[in-house]
This record gives structure tokens, C-alpha cells and sequence, in this order.
């Protein structure tokens, strides 16, 4: 679709016109050691600039922001929260697609989880490649949930259901380059893992949901360490949908049962809980993805407030 340059605040028009609370905000400060303030993008609906309950975000080299809802379709947006261009899946049928990521080309990794294939768009919405056939073979998927690179360009994406695994690609799926996990709870297994992550060294780190805990694994897949339970308290887990890591180390894990966003350091100690239930700015209802840009800003997909939320960094020095 041909971009059509429209603040994405338009969506808070729309929504008071249809008679949400006058005084709904868009920005606030937050407490944190690491974040400023708030700012709310979006709001429910299905017009330029509205969501119907947001799965994944994802960035481009200019720090453009990707939504896909559960519509199956994308959005783009400027880093000020202004509407750019949007593209409808062509295939939505079985099921909605979920998990972004940013190659090493620029282009928008995107994962359909019911039709077992990895999408790569230009950042003009083009499909440029995919790879990917259902099955439990080296190379085929079962329900893939997201994908992430490395600094090589080599492409990781879990799946659950008929495997309980995780498999790195050459860069555009061309070759299969190994994989591990199976189901269950030790060490190097999984129960749904649902989302991806890669630090500065290459390791991977894996948001294995229905365990409650994040593991952390080598370029290769061999296991390193784990961190997490069940529980509400610090450095504990209810459902982690998302892991992302800046370049300091810094781990954010994006908590789908305690609708929040747990923080902590490079060596797994937490350091601080952003949000809670609610709809407030800062606040979140069962949220699903999260992404960096190259400032550190850090943004989540709010899915059942219908809107993404984007964390202002306080300083610079933290680069994804």
C-alpha cells in the first residue's frame, strides 16, 4: 500500500469519537533506572494507526517501528510514532503470523507460526524470500513463534508442538546449520518456547514460556545456564513471551501472566519491573513482544490494551 504520511495520534481522535475517556494520555513519566518516560502508540481499532491486540515488533536501520496484529497485518511507522505504509498477509486462513526480527540485509523477518514458513519483506513491504515446510525433520517446522540473527547473519527460530526446538539457518534458510531441544524441563528442553533473543557474543537466549524461565545457549546450542521460576516476584516469571538484550547485557523479558517487563543485568540478578496489569501508560494486559532500537528505546506490544508502548531511554550508553 502506498504510504500516506499520518500521525499515528490520529488513532487518539478516532478513539475519542467513539467515545473513550477524554482524558486517556499518551505520554507519562515512568520510574526507572533506566527509562524516562512512556509513550503509547496506537489505540484499538482497524484503521491507520489502530491495532486489534498487537503480537510483534520489530525496527529497521532507521529505527522505523513494525507492528503485525492479529489482522495479519503490518504496520509501519516513523520513529515519532507517525504512520508511514501498511501490507496485509496475503494468507491468514490457518492462522496469524507473530515473531519479528531485522536482518543483516534491513529486511523484516516476519514468521507465520500456522503455515511453518520465515517471511523476509524490504522494508517497503515486499516479500523478498521465505523458507520453510511443516514437518519435524532437520529444516521443517511445526509451529515456528519467533526468529532472531546473530552478527554472522545466521537466522534462529523456535517452535513448539511437534518439535520443542530450536534451529539456526544460513541467512535466508538456505542451509540448515543444527538445532537442539526436545520437551520437557531440564537443561536444553523446552515447553513452548516462545520467543528469541541474541547479546554481543552471540549467545542465544530463549523465553521458554510454559517452563517459566529464560535459558541461555552458544552460538552452536550448547546449553550455559538458566534463570527463572514460577512466581511474581524478582526474577521470577509468569509466561515470558520475549527476551531482548542490549548491548551492555542488559536482559528485558517481556512477562505475559504478570503483564510486565522484568529487567536484569548481564550475570541474570534483577534489577527492576517495568509495569503491571492495567491501561494506564506503563501499564500493560498480557503484552507479547518487545524490541530495541539503536538509542536503547524499548518497545511492547500491548496486545489487550490494543496499542504498542514505547520506553524512552534515559541515556545513550546502552545501545541493542
Amino acid at each position: 500500500m502506498e504510504a500516506l504520511p499520518r500521525p499515528a495520534l490520529c488513532a487518539l481522535a478516532l478513539c475519542l469519537l467513539a467515545g473513550c475517556p477524554a482524558d486517556d494520555q499518551r505520554s507519562a513519566p515512568v520510574r526507572s533506572k533506566f527509562f524516562s518516560r512512556v509513550e503509547v502508540i496506537g489505540a484499538r481499532g482497524a484503521g491507520v494507526g489502530e491495532f486489534n491486540k498487537p503480537r510483534s515488533v520489530a525496527l529497521d536501520a532507521h529505527d522505523n517501528l513494525y507492528v503485525v496484529d492479529m489482522t495479519g497485518r503490518v504496520q509501519k511507522f516513523s520513529p515519532d510514532g507517525h504512520f508511514l505504509l501498511d501490507w496485509q498477509m496475503p494468507q491468514t486462513e490457518k492462522g496469524k503470523p507473530k515473531g519479528m526480527c531485522r536482518d543483516n540485509a534491513g529486511n523484516i523477518v516476519l514468521v507465520e507460526p500456522h503455515y511453518s514458513r520465515v517471511n523476509y519483506f524490504s522494508p517497503e513491504g515486499r516479500l523478498a524470500a521465505q523458507f520453510g515446510a511443516h514437518g519435524t525433520n532437520a529444516g521443517q517446522f511445526g509451529m515456528p513463534r519467533a526468529a532472531t540473527l546473530n552478527s554472522r547473519g545466521e537466522i534462529y527460530v523456535c517452535e513448539y508442538t511437534d518439535s520443542e526446538r530450536v534451529q539456526r539457518f544460513s541467512a535466508r534458510g538456505e542451509k540448515f546449520l543444527g538445532g537442539w531441544g526436545r520437551l520437557g524441563n531440564g537443561p536444553g528442553e523446552f515447553s513452548r518456547a516462545e520467543g528469541l533473543g541474541i547479546d554481543a557474543q552471540d549467545r542465544v537466549y530463549v523465553a521458554d514460556s510454559c517452563n517459566h524461565r529464560v535459558q541461555v545457549f552458544s552460538r552452536e546450542g550448547k546449553y550455559l545456564r538458566q534463570h527463572g521460576k514460577a512466581g511474581t516476584g524478582f526474577g521470577e516469571f509468569s509466561y515470558p513471551y520475549d527476551v531482548q538484550i542490549d548491548s551492555a547485557g542488559l536482559q528485558f523479558v517481556c512477562e505475559f501472566g504478570n503483564s510486565r517487563v522484568q529487567i536484569l543485568d548481564a550475570q541474570d540478578r534483577p534489577q527492576e519491573i517495568l509495569g503491571g496489569p492495567g491501561g494506564a501508560p506503563g501499564q500493560f494486559s498480557n503484552p507479547w513482544g518487545l524490541a530495541l532500537d539503536s538509542k536503547g528505546n524499548l518497545y511492547v506490544a500491548d496486545s489487550l490494551n490494543h496499542r504498542v508502548q514505547k520506553f524512552i531511554r534515559k541515556t545513550q550508553s546502552a545501545r541493542p
